[in-house]
């Protein structure tokens, strides 16, 4: 199919952690480096935005608490945080801290990284270590991290760049992506948020991708849909077989994050990023925001998280 990419947002450094409210109809999602949420609403094509916290520090992912139009559930670094944003201040400097991980001095310079609300209502994020002297991330410096109800439990060590997640509630499994490895994993997940028996269920290398692995989502049939960063595509996954089925390549390279979207949840909202590689930084549209209408499936809004 063709596809039309409608760009919905300026040029941003790193966007990701793609959020979309159904009670509200509007769209979340966050410039990491610039520590800067934002708001979409596509009635009226309203673009929002604020700058969160006052020193700067990464803001990885923004969700939607349940129960409130104004509270959040953040990453702040390395910290879980509430932030309260009214949708319209361009500032909030204040929030308030749940929890900060990995305090070890080894693990100082790590940050959390990918989230995502489960369809229970947990919080889950992870970390991922610092660069080297080369510009590459040391590997198995994370950890992947669920939050219930204030209480934050370690899933899953040896993480390189936390990432991808996607719940499927009737086969009651998990995914998960760790961007410096090519692959997507499957747990089994049990209505209290223990994961079990770790699968490899998608290669890059077997499907010839391009790209390392970067968000996921999951449509209302069971598949897969991943973004490649560095690979300028979006796949849509059969699990069971670990093959693609569709691939909608766009006009530039950082893919990261995706979620479903619109009145029918058909359509979909994918963020992309512009980071600087081997000295260049990608030029325009890199870091654009976009919608696609109407991709023939349907998927599911974003999950907020139960206090």
């Amino acid at each position: 199919m063709n596809y039309e990419f409608v760009p919905i947002s300026e040029q941003l450094d790193c966007g990701t952690r793609i959020h979309w409210d159904e009670a509200t109809q509007k769209l979340y999602f966050v410039d990491l480096p610039n520590s800067t949420v934002y708001r979409y609403t596509p009635a009226d094509k309203k673009l929002t935005k604020a700058k969160v916290g006052r020193y700067n520090e990464p803001l990885t992912f923004m969700f939607p608490v349940g129960g409130s139009e104004t509270k959040f559930i953040a990453g702040i670094g390395r910290k879980f945080a509430f932030v309260e944003w009214d949708g319209e201040s361009p500032e909030v400097p204040n929030y308030a801290v749940i929890a900060e991980v990995e305090n070890e001095p080894e693990l100082l310079k790590n940050r959390l990284n990918g989230g995502k609300v489960d369809p229970w209502g947990r919080l889950w994020a992870g970390t991922m270590g610092p660069e080297d002297g080369q510009g590459n991330v040391v590997p198995g410096k994370g950890s992947l991290y669920s939050v219930e109800k204030g209480r934050v439990t370690r899933q899953r060590s040896n993480v390189g760049i936390s990432n991808g997640l996607a719940w499927d509630t009737k086969k009651m499994k998990m995914y998960y992506c760790d961007t410096l490895e090519p692959k997507i994993f499957q747990y089994d997940i049990n209505n209290d948020g223990q994961i079990s028996n770790e699968k490899v269920i998608f290669e890059f290398a077997k499907n010839n991708l391009e790209g390392k692995p970067d968000g996921l989502t999951i449509d209302k049939n069971g598949d897969l849909w991943l973004t490649s960063i560095f690979g300028s595509t979006l796949s849509k996954i059969d699990v069971a077989t670990g093959t693609i089925k569709e691939k909608i390549t766009f006009p530039t390279p950082q893919i990261t994050s995706v979620t479903f979207g619109g009145p029918k949840l058909d359509d979909l909202f994918v963020a992309t990023a512009r980071l600087r590689v081997d000295g260049q930084i990608p030029k325009a549209p890199a870091g654009t925001t976009y919608l696609i209408k109407s991709v023939g499936v349907a998927g599911f809004g974003g999950d907020k998280y139960k206090p």
